[in-house]
């Protein structure tokens, strides 16, 4: 079995801006109460598959060549900090994607077409974001506020826009020290 999901890389550049940003905010929060994501392992999830066999990747492949056909590539921007579910609880802390609804409709059509995969998709809205920390385990309640009154000051302006040319399916590893990931497709967009 193979933990996959389809995902939106970010360029070099970006990510340089992100782990500036991440290392700041890291500075101000309380000691060991975030998990912070590493560089090289952001990304923007398109849709979350879970365990699927590897026998299956070949038609996979060709369902999210289905899902991408006739889609352009456009641009994102990095912009806007928040939490999940909210400040005064916090269990995520993402920065904003924004765009011109183009994530939503890959994010439609991939729903569409991986029927056979996830059976029962999620059921609360696609809302772009790249995650860049989540609260520990067994964090105390009066932390975890701090944490969302700390993360509430501050304001993350726009850290640039790129253009969306490519949409990957990565598998995960999960290891004691964080995960691996690894690009098992690659799909250009502008294709027929």
């Amino acid at each position: 079995m193979l933990r996959t999901f389809i995902a939106v890389d970010f360029p070099t550049e970006i990510i340089t801006k992100i782990a500036s940003i991440t290392a700041y905010l890291q500075s101000q929060t309380p000691g060991k109460a975030l998990k912070w994501v590493a560089s090289e392992n952001m990304h923007l999830t398109l849709k979350f598959l879970g365990d699927i066999h590897e026998s299956t990747i070949p038609k996979l492949v060709r369902c999210i060549q289905e899902a991408l056909r006739g889609q352009s590539t456009f641009n994102i921007t990095i912009e806007g900090l928040g939490m999940y579910p909210n400040a005064s609880q916090p269990r995520v802390v993402w920065l904003g994607i924004k765009d011109k609804g183009n994530l939503k409709q890959i994010h439609h059509e991939l729903v569409k077409v991986l029927r056979d995969f996830d059976p029962d998709p999620e059921k609360r809205a696609f809302s772009p974001h790249l995650t860049i920390a989540r609260i520990r385990q067994n964090v105390s309640r009066d932390v975890v506020q701090q944490v969302g009154e700390t993360l509430s000051q501050f304001k993350v302006d726009s850290l640039g826009s790129f253009e969306i040319q490519t949409v990957q399916l990565f598998k995960s590893e999960l290891t004691p020290q964080g995960p691996i990931y690894a690009c098992l497709f690659s799909m250009p967009l502008n294709q027929v």
